[in-house]
């Protein structure tokens, strides 16, 4: 059974645009709960960022080692409040962490959707900047004071400009749309970008800035957690594989609603090496998405793993067109 903690009861929201797609796909039992009001989560819970008591029931669900499910805004494609459709917006959705932990080997053509350049790093930079996360993740980390305690920091390593960019919210919400001065004009000229666990840290990868984070940042691969070296910054070598992963690691409401044939195990690409063993115990498979590109990729790991009995169905479309012949 999944248990999902929703903000909201009003299926206009954007943790909405989620779990609207979740309760018509999601393969066991899902039940709603207020989180308004919860002390404690059930095993096997989602939740939609940091709101309400979402924080505390993390906390609790993770001291016990149990599984839960964490949405939240994505790593690219994020919603424009003027334009919202189901296929034209992403959201990120990893299991027992609220932000991707494993970088798989994926390939380009999700990342490829948002035709973003990769720009070499050139270490002409003068300033640092500065990019907090909201006080929910920092209070997730333990660090409270994390803004103060890394500028506080960074003096003493560096003499450099320190640029504070607090992260942008209005009317309700937040994101690039509420940014008074766009991310990349910050960026230009910047020596380095330091953050706690912020989404910045994929802009300023991608425009070649080096970048400093907390070691339970979900940029820790390319990044460096070490400030003290701030005037000695180091270049992560698989930029691209990491964003290449992020990009699998998210997904359209439309995807989340709509990828599923009736009596199929939903498991997000990159959780299937997390299912090795149970997914060995389902044999023979049949694996199915959206266009069959995520499915192939899951079959051919899962054949390099022992898997034998597994095969590409294609699109669930195509799943669905054979079983109702």
């Amino acid at each position: 059974m999944l248990t999902i903690y929703a903000p909201s009861s009003n299926p206009k929201s954007k943790a909405w645009e989620v779990f609207k797609g979740v309760q018509k796909s999601w393969p066991e039992q899902v039940v709603l709960a207020n989180n308004t009001q919860a002390t404690d989560a059930l095993p096997n819970a989602m939740f939609w960022g940091f709101v309400n008591n979402n924080l505390d029931l993390v906390k609790k669900l993770e001291s016990r080692k149990q599984q839960y499910w964490f949405t939240d805004t994505p790593y690219f494609g994020r919603f424009d409040n003027n334009n919202l459709k189901p296929n034209n917006h992403y959201w990120r959705i990893c299991k027992n962490s609220i932000h991707a932990k494993h970088i798989r080997d994926c390939k380009s053509d999700r990342f490829d959707k948002f035709n973003i350049k990769i720009k070499t790093p050139n270490f002409k930079g003068t300033h640092v900047l500065v990019c907090p996360s909201s006080s929910g993740i920092h209070a997730y980390l333990g660090k409270p004071n994390w803004t103060e305690d890394t500028v506080k920091t960074l003096k003493m390593y560096t003499d450099r400009p320190i640029r504070i960019r607090e992260k942008p919210r209005g009317r309700g919400t937040s994101g690039p749309s509420e940014a008074k001065v766009p991310l990349v004009e910050d960026l230009k000229d910047a020596w380095a970008c330091v953050t706690s666990c912020s989404i910045s840290a994929i802009e300023a990868a991608c425009m070649g800035v080096p970048i400093f984070c907390d070691n339970k940042s979900f940029a820790r691969r390319i990044g460096d957690v070490n400030i003290g070296g701030i005037e000695n910054p180091l270049i992560g070598t698989d930029i691209e594989e990491w964003l290449y992963s992020l990009a699998y690691q998210q997904f359209t409401p439309e995807e989340f609603e709509n990828s599923r044939v009736e009596g199929s195990v939903n498991i997000p690409l990159n959780l299937v090496p997390d299912n090795i063993e149970t997914l060995k115990k389902m044999q023979p498979l049949v694996l199915c998405c959206a266009a069959g590109v995520r499915s192939g990729q899951a079959m051919e790991y899962l054949k390099i793993n022992g898997l034998v009995k597994v095969y590409n169905g294609g699109s669930w479309q195509d799943v669905e067109k054979i079983l109702n012949c």
